[in-house]
């Protein structure tokens, strides 16, 4: 007798997909009406445009990975996150100035209403995630 079988039998693993498998998310939770995806972490962060406005590559849980990069506003549901990736690279543009009351909100379960500040940035970093300009 030998263990011989049909690949339609086989499925992949949940937590271990090949390679060239990807995954598919988990669906997003609603958060005030809204998708929202978990944050696993921060990747990087930049100031953006003329205005300056702070954002974020981040790794999504369950997500396969995500060059794209978010403003900083769609992060307020994930302060602990974002106070995290600061601490851990001081050099980064950031945090955003609204930081303190992101993290506030979070501890008494509170939606932090938008602000025209959420998207701005305490300091412009000094490290190798802001871009440098050539002349």
């Amino acid at each position: 007798m030998t263990n011989l079988f049909h690949a339609d039998r086989l499925r992949k693993a949940d937590d271990n997909p090949l390679p060239q498998q990807t995954q598919t998310p988990p669906p997003p939770e609603e958060i005030n009406g809204k998708p929202e995806f978990e944050v696993e972490q921060i990747e990087q962060a930049r100031l953006n445009g003329r205005h300056k406005k702070l954002q974020y590559q981040a790794k999504w849980r369950g997500c396969d990975p995500d060059e794209t990069w978010y403003s900083a506003a769609n992060f307020k549901n994930a302060p602990i996150v974002v106070e995290r990736f600061h601490t851990e690279h001081p050099e980064a543009p950031g945090p955003p100035v609204r930081l303190q009351e992101w993290i506030r909100a979070a501890a008494i379960d509170e939606i932090d209403e938008d602000h025209p500040d959420d998207n701005k940035a305490e300091k412009a970093g000094t490290g190798p995630t802001r871009k440098k300009r050539h002349l």
